[in-house]
């Protein structure tokens, strides 16, 4: 066996860098990894550490004692200039090797005075808050890009802007109007129709605008993108979330949940949540709940700064909100409140040093070895305890309520010590339990994402599609109108979501509704039992005799087939009944004429030729005297008899007529 013992990656890292004739070659070498030994001393190529931005600097130790391979690279690529350095070889934040010097004293630090901006309240109405954030470049470009796409499918529709403002007003509708399926909003029964809805745009209509909606072109997409076909609408959105975002101290970092039950690499699921499926967005926003900015989860290609890569994905989404907040030009004091997910004492260090007040809580194995009471043992302790430690302005402070909890600051501390209620399961009753001022801020301030949540899912857009980005689509409509209304209420409105909303999709839709006469529909398909309720819808007799004459003529066109022509005699004859339109029962002779009008009537009216021509029925054979029918049983034998006896002639029009010495009350 050969005694040649193979070069650890480690050992083949130093030699690439010490040696000057491998760093003086400008050719590329390849390091082939053999899997590592683990501490069972199994071969195996798994891998506990995050894969996302992954070198050579922080790679573990199993990986660097590991055997390896060096061979020359066999591409032929030039070099890269300084000004073509990619993203990933940038300087990046490197990781703090801090030591901790933990003390039992309170933060200590100078009260930052938060300076409101004063201003005189805008009156505007819900519209024009609603165009500041939706404006028409959005309407403008859902509609390019949803005509360029269907330009491509061969399809000829032609979408106006009108039409897709009139799409979203719909979709507005339908988050506080909801039915159990879409096209009920169309239908003729009066428990379903919307006629504001049906006279903004046809059903066929908003189907083929719907499930063809782009907001990207395909041929453009950015492949390192997975939500590249609604980037253009993020980026509008967020930027104008932002340049009219409230000029509030306290903001809170936190995920949210996109509703999507569909096959797409970037759903999510978590445990606890009131939507556990779908897309996860990291959301920032005020302690009111307006959303300044946004961005999807997609795992390692998320679009945040490649700079902060080094402290991890949750303090890289905080610096990235930092940085949108340090755009607007108001300085850097704001308060931001996290939880565990985000906070380090990494990160806590980053933002005390670019100005920025940060409070979250933390988990125990980021605490920096805090010499802070064991969960274990603060449980024993009494409801209310606390315990604090502090070490270069940052404090970390560990609480008993339900659970334990500890929270991180450099902002805020202990002192004042608040009294707060919590229901006791051992005494029955409602106890004062001390509670922390950073705990007391925390609890305060956190909740604006959950604010946000709560606002959108009250009134979420019911209309699904089948595409995966809709949910994406209807959540930035979502969105839209709760950020609207937020500075509606911030500049003196008084008017709640639901009615807010409702005045938009009103305005919109009258606004941008085709003026059209609506062309013809079927008849609903939802029977009405009152039919057959049973109560006395009878021809009844009066004193003095009154003639009701009911006339309708149809004109027939040459392309038009007699069968539907016949056929119209089911949507145009009108009963006039006791106490509904369709039950009646037979009381004598119920008479009913249909005239057929030929169309060659020299010399004589239309209605003395008609009128010798009839096709009378007196009396309704198939029905006895007394008994309960359906008139409309009676139209279809009426249909039948008149279309044999007309089936030879050159009918241009029939004329409907109910003469009756009885009274259809």
């Amino acid at each position: 066996m050969s005694s040649r013992r193979s070069l650890t990656l480690h050992e083949i890292a130093t030699v690439l860098e010490e040696d000057d004739d491998f760093s003086n070659q400008r050719q590329d070498f390849d390091i082939f990894l053999l899997p590592p030994d683990t501490a069972n001393d199994y071969q195996t190529d798994e891998d506990s550490g995050e894969e996302d931005n992954v070198s050579i600097n922080n790679l573990p130790g199993s990986l660097l004692r590991a055997p390896a391979e060096l061979a020359a690279s066999t591409s032929m690529e030039k070099p890269e200039t300084e000004d073509q350095t990619p993203p990933e070889f940038q300087e990046p934040l490197k990781k703090r090797v801090m030591n901790y010097n933990w003390r039992k004293r309170d933060l200590q630090l100078r009260p930052i005075v938060w300076k409101p901006l004063y201003h005189t309240p805008i009156e505007r109405s819900p519209i024009e808050w609603f165009s500041l954030l939706f404006s028409e470049e959005v309407f403008e470009m859902l509609t390019i890009e949803t005509n360029r796409y269907l330009a491509r499918k061969l399809l000829s529709a032609d979408v106006k802007i009108e039409e897709m403002k009139c799409l979203v007003g719909i979709l507005l509708v339908s988050g506080y109007c909801q039915v159990s399926r879409r096209r009920m909003y169309w239908e003729n029964a009066s428990d379903s129709r919307n006629s504001l809805i049906a006279s903004a745009l046809s059903r066929d209509r908003f189907t083929l605008i719907y499930s063809n909606i782009h907001v990207a072109d395909n041929l453009n997409l950015d492949t390192s993108d997975k939500f590249a076909k609604v980037r253009p609408l993020l980026k509008v959105l967020t930027m104008r979330f932002l340049e009219h975002c409230p000029h509030k101290e306290n903001h809170s970092v936190d995920e949210a949940m996109v509703p999507y039950f569909g096959h797409h690499g970037c759903k999510q699921f978590i445990r606890g949540k009131p939507i556990r499926y779908g897309y996860k967005l990291w959301v920032g926003a005020t302690s009111g709940g307006y959303i300044a900015w946004f961005e999807p989860y997609q795992g390692a290609s998320t679009f945040t700064n490649a700079q902060y890569s080094q402290l991890g994905l949750g303090a890289s989404v905080v610096l990235s909100y930092a940085d949108q907040l340090a755009t607007l030009g108001y300085g850097k004091n704001y308060h931001l409140f996290i939880d565990n997910f985000f906070t380090g004492l990494p990160l806590v260090h980053e933002l005390t040093e670019r100005g920025f007040r940060v409070t979250g809580t933390i988990r125990e194995n980021r605490s920096g070895k805090c010499p802070l009471l064991s969960n274990k043992e603060a449980k024993t302790k009494e409801r209310g305890f606390y315990d604090y430690r502090i070490s270069d302005d940052i404090i970390i402070c560990k609480w008993h309520d339900n659970s334990i909890v500890s929270v991180c600051s450099n902002a805020v501390g202990v002192d004042p010590v608040h009294k707060t209620e919590r229901y006791s399961q051992q005494l029955k009753k409602k106890i004062s339990v001390s509670q922390p001022h950073l705990i007391q801020q925390y609890n305060k301030n956190m909740g604006g994402v959950d604010l946000s949540d709560q606002n959108i899912s009250s009134l979420r857009t019911s209309i699904r599609g089948k595409k995966w980005y809709m949910p994406l689509i209807l959540h930035c409509i979502d969105m839209s109108v709760q950020n609207a209304w937020l500075l509606y209420r911030h500049n003196g409105g008084n008017i709640d979501l639901l009615n807010f909303r409702r005045r938009i999709a009103n305005y919109i839709i009258d606004c941008n509704k085709q003026r059209e006469r609506p062309g013809p529909s079927r008849p609903s398909s939802i029977t009405s039992d009152s039919r057959y309720d049973g109560k006395e819808h009878y021809v009844s007799k009066q004193e003095k005799r009154t003639r009701y004459f009911i006339m309708m003529t149809r004109l027939r066109t040459k392309s038009m087939p007699y069968t539907t022509l016949f056929k119209m005699m089911h949507f145009n004859i009108r009963m006039i009944l006791q106490t509904c339109n369709d039950n009646v029962y037979v009381d004598g002779i119920f008479k009913i004429f249909l005239f057929a009008v030929s169309e060659q009537m020299p010399g004589e009216s239309a209605v003395e030729h008609a009128s010798s021509r009839a096709f009378n029925l007196t009396s309704c054979e198939e029905f006895e005297q007394g008994a309960r029918f359906d008139p409309h049983d009676v139209i279809d034998s009426l249909w039948r008899k008149f279309y044999f006896w007309a089936k030879g002639m050159e009918i241009s029009a029939i004329l409907f007529s109910l003469p009756s010495d009885k009274v259809l009350n």
